[in-house]
C-alpha cells in the first residue's frame, strides 16, 4: 500500500505546537495571575537562596583556610626547632587548632586543624586523645583527598604507643599490603617491632627478613640485620 504524501498546503493548515503551547500559557497567566506571580516569586527566592548558601559556604571555606594558615607555620616552627618543644607551647597550639576545628567542622581548614590537633596531642603523650581525633578523621573529606594512608599510619602508630599491639598490627598489615602506600616500608618494619614487643621472636625475624627482601637498600638495613642476628642467637 502506497503511503499518502502530506502536501505543503496541508502542513501549513496544521497548528504550530510551540505557538499553541505559548498561547495556552498566556491564557493560563491571564486567568490565574496570582498563581503565576506566586510561581515567579518562588523561583526568584530559590535562586537568591541558592546564591546566598553558595556565598556563605565559600566564605566559610576561605575563612577556615585563612585561620588554619595562621597557626600552621607556628606549629612547624615549634616542631622543627633544634630545641624540644615545651608542653606549654604544645598546649597553646592545641587550643588554637581545636578552636578552628570546632568552628569549622565541615570545612577543609577545620578538618586539617582537627588532624594537627591530633598530632599535637600525640606529641604531648595524650595517646587516647590523639586516637579519638585520628578516628574522627576517618569520616572527613580528607580520606577522599588522598590522605587515607596517612590517617591509617597515624592510627597505627597511636595504637602502638598505647600498646594495643593486635590493633596496631592489623593497621600496619593493611598499609604493608598496599603497593601504592608511601608508608609500606615503615609498616613492615613496625610489624616486626610489634612481634618483638609481643615476645614472638621467630615471627619478628621472619618479618625483618621480609623487610630486607623488599627493601635491601633501606637506610635502616644495618640495624635490621643486627636485630635478626640478636633475635636468632641462642640465649
Amino acid at each position: 500500500m502506497v503511503e499518502k504524501k502530506v502536501t505543503r498546503k496541508e502542513l501549513l493548515k496544521e497548528p504550530d505546537e510551540f505557538i499553541t503551547l505559548s498561547g495556552r500559557a498566556l491564557q493560563f497567566a491571564r486567568e490565574n495571575p496570582r498563581t503565576v506571580t506566586g510561581i515567579c516569586i518562588a523561583v526568584v527566592v530559590a535562586i537568591v537562596g541558592a546564591a546566598v548558601i553558595y556565598g556563605y559556604q565559600h566564605r566559610m571555606k576561605t575563612l577556615s583556610h585563612e585561620q588554619f594558615q595562621k597557626v600552621y607555620p607556628e606549629y612547624r616552627l615549634a616542631v622543627d626547632a633544634q630545641e624540644p618543644v615545651t608542653n606549654e607551647k604544645l598546649e597553646q597550639l592545641f587550643k588554637k587548632f581545636d578552636a578552628i576545628a570546632t568552628e569549622f567542622p565541615n570545612q577543609l581548614g577545620g578538618e586539617m586543624a582537627l588532624l594537627y590537633s591530633a598530632h599535637v596531642l600525640y606529641r604531648m603523650g595524650d595517646y587516647k586523645g590523639a586516637l579519638d581525633r585520628y578516628t574522627r578523621m576517618q569520616s572527613t573529606s580528607l580520606v577522599g583527598k588522598g590522605l587515607g594512608n596517612l590517617l591509617l599510619y597515624h592510627l597505627a602508630m597511636t595504637r602502638l604507643a598505647l600498646k594495643e599491639y593486635e590493633e596496631a598490627k592489623s593497621l600496619f598489615d593493611t598499609l604493608s599490603k598496599d603497593t601504592n602506600s608511601p608508608y609500606r616500608r615503615e609498616a613492615l618494619v613496625a610489624t616486626a617491632g610489634i612481634y618483638e614487643a609481643m615476645g614472638k621472636n621467630k615471627e619478628a625475624v621472619q618479618a625483618y627478613r621480609q623487610y630486607l627482601k623488599m627493601f635491601p637498600q633501606a637506610p635502616d638495613a644495618p640495624y635490621v640485620r643486627t636485630r635478626i642476628a640478636d633475635l636468632s642467637s641462642p640465649e
